[in-house]
């Protein structure tokens, strides 16, 4: 499992310096790598000039001598950042990607972390090329850095997301109540109908139903509570699908465990909680392609029943669980 941890960092006046201009340097990169291609595609348009090669990060750096003061890796993660865009224009999921403006885009950096560059020592963290850097870690955690992204706010703070490889945590399986109980409540149903109407044990009966549908109820919410406080405590952004409740309960075989299962309080307790603990929720559009499209290379395997599991992307090959795909697609939407 990959999970990402956000710190605030207290770089020093030349480490800051170092840290704008890698970020600017790798929206320099992404920019002209977009203008190049752009060129390319009109010149094999027209059909005039040879044809060329694709540009990297490394051909610029004997035109512009500024890159090679910056991060190697996180120019080389710009050029990877564009190929994903592009990789779901051609695929239908995403619009033409747009330049990179110094005011309106988010200001950041990726870098990889090879051979330990990037590793945590006391109160310090290492990133390549700019050495060990002041933050404050508010998160212990267990596991192997992937990566880091480096971001800076219109403010001057800077942050680092660090991606850390983890063992899989323990999978929270749906309690299913209404259905655990289900016995329970037909046989207080057909108690209180056999009761006669406007008697005590009537009223008894009646009592004893409404009891043990208010005791799933809460054990209902209990679960909810829990797993939200949980999912907000471990996570600073957190992503869901937009659904439709109501439309899919018309669905007679779906209905009762939609309805058991509590999605719409569910993000409820997470809207609030976010809100109070100040964390981002992130709700996608209704109409975003979370189980078609693949998280590899982008490509839309097409709409899939919800019998099929598990699918192979067509474009890539990559064999997919359709539910961790789609999570994969939504963790996209926190970038």
């Amino acid at each position: 499992m990959l999970k990402g941890y956000k710190y605030r960092l207290h770089p020093t006046a030349e480490q800051a310096d170092f840290l704008v201009r890698t970020i600017g340097c790798a929206r320099f990169i992404y920019n002209k790598l977009l203008e190049d291609r752009i060129a390319l595609h009109e010149e094999a348009k027209a059909g005039t000039g040879p044809k060329r090669k694709l540009p990297t990060p490394a051909s610029y750096k004997p035109l512009f001598p500024f890159l090679a003061e910056a991060d190697s890796l996180a120019l080389a993660n710009a050029k990877l950042h564009l190929d994903t865009a592009f990789a779901k224009f051609f695929a239908g999921t995403a619009g033409f990607p747009v330049f990179k403006s110094r005011r309106k885009s988010r200001a950041s950096y990726t870098t990889n972390n090879q051979h330990g560059t990037i590793r945590i020592e006391g109160d310090r963290v290492r990133l390549p090329k700019v050495g060990f850097i002041r933050f404050t870690q508010h998160r212990i955690f267990d596991g192997e850095i992937r990566s880091a992204t480096v971001s800076m706010t219109r403010t001057g703070k800077f942050f680092v997301s660090l991606l850390v490889e983890q063992p899989d945590e323990p999978w929270v399986p749906n309690p299913r109540n209404l259905r655990e109980a289900e016995e329970r409540l037909r046989r207080a149903q057909r108690s209180l109908s056999r009761k006669k109407p406007g008697s005590r044990n009537r009223e008894k009966a009646r009592l004893l139903l409404a009891k043990k549908h208010e005791k799933v109820r809460n054990r209902r919410h209990d679960f909810l509570h829990k797993l939200s406080r949980r999912i907000v405590d471990e996570n600073q952004v957190v992503v869901v699908e937009t659904l439709k409740p109501r439309e899919m309960m018309q669905d007679r075989r779906l209905a009762k465990s939609i309805g058991d299962a509590g999605w719409g309080e569910f993000v409820r307790q997470l809207a609030y909680k976010c809100r109070f603990h100040g964390r981002t929720l992130i709700q996608a559009d209704p109409w975003f392609a979370s189980t078609q499209v693949c998280s590899a290379c982008g490509g839309n395997g097409g709409k899939k029943d919800l019998h099929v599991r598990e699918w192979t992307c067509a474009v890539c090959g990559t064999h997919h669980d359709r539910d961790v795909n789609a999570s994969l697609n939504l963790l996209g939407l926190a970038d």
